[in-house]
């Protein structure tokens, strides 16, 4: 895959963007080696219990290791050193690109998690019948070792892999996800409410550690309302983040990238959940 920009700047014709692993700029000019299969291990396991009989309890261990995996790097572009050009920028100028960032095999990483999940149903209230959920899962992803970067970038102090996107793989997602939902039925309606704490999630500047922002974990409650007019026709009422909960707003910290200069007040580089607030939505479902 490869996206190259070329931009015509002061009378001067330059290129940037992602380039292909096969380019050869890439693999002959850089001695990025070619591209291979990520290779993985997976170890799980896990029990079943079930006291009553309509209550139950789940739990389930998994590990996973990738080794070799592709990664998207950070800009490779110049140091600011006008006076002396290293080997790299020597290749960027003669091919007249600005930056580029490119796919690698370059890290091994090791998640290991816990799914844990309670359920009682069948309980009779009222008229009706409930069923209780409680579901949660932990998990903790890591790097194991160091980064592979290619012998000419590293030998010239390039970083392919910065705090940034290390990030990605470790921290941008939450470590803790938990579900309390209850699901009631009563004559022919239908009703659901799942409540959803998703954890923190930790965003790391690429560079500046002073200027990392923890956003908060937070609980988004769903509403789901269904009427059964036969056996044939049904319908719907799903209303998503019923509260209107959005994540923390973004602290740049005067760094305008973080926020593409005020284009985003939450999160962008993250994924916690959705900044859309409520959602509503209906159905309307005829089987045949």
């Amino acid at each position: 895959m490869s996206n190259i920009q070329t931009l015509v700047s002061g009378g001067t014709i330059s290129n940037q963007g992602t380039f292909n692993n096969v380019d050869p700029i890439i693999r002959d000019g850089l001695g990025v080696p070619q591209l291979t299969a990520e290779t993985s291990k997976n170890v799980t396991a896990g029990f079943t219990y079930s006291p009553l009989t309509n209550l139950s309890f789940a739990v389930d261990f998994y590990n996973v290791k990738i080794d070799d995996r592709v990664l998207f790097t950070n800009e490779i572009g110049f140091d600011g050193d006008e006076a002396n050009n290293n080997p790299v920028e020597e290749i960027l100028l003669a091919n007249d690109i600005t930056s580029l960032k490119f796919f690698v095999n370059a890290v091994n990483t090791n998640t290991t998690g816990v799914d844990i999940v309670a359920s009682y149903k069948n309980i009779t209230m009222g008229a009706g019948n409930l069923g209780a959920t409680i579901a949660a899962n932990f998990n903790k992803t890591e790097i194991d070792g160091q980064i592979k970067t290619p012998s000419l970038l590293a030998a010239n102090g390039y970083e392919i892999f910065n705090r940034k996107e290390q990030a990605r793989i470790t921290t941008v997602r939450p470590k803790s996800k938990i579900l309390l939902g209850f699901d009631y039925n009563i004559e022919k309606w239908n009703f659901i409410l799942n409540n959803t704490y998703f954890g923190e999630v930790k965003w790391d500047h690429g560079s500046d550690p002073l200027k990392d922002q923890v956003f908060a974990g937070k609980v988004i409650t769903d509403l789901i309302l269904g009427y059964e007019f036969s056996q044939k026709i049904s319908a719907t009422i799903a209303v998503n983040n019923l509260l209107n909960v959005y994540p923390d707003e973004l602290d740049p910290k005067g760094d305008v990238i973080t926020d593409l200069g005020g284009r985003f007040k939450y999160p962008w580089e993250v994924n916690q959940f959705g900044f859309a607030g409520t959602i509503i939505n209906a159905g309307l479902s005829f089987k045949f």
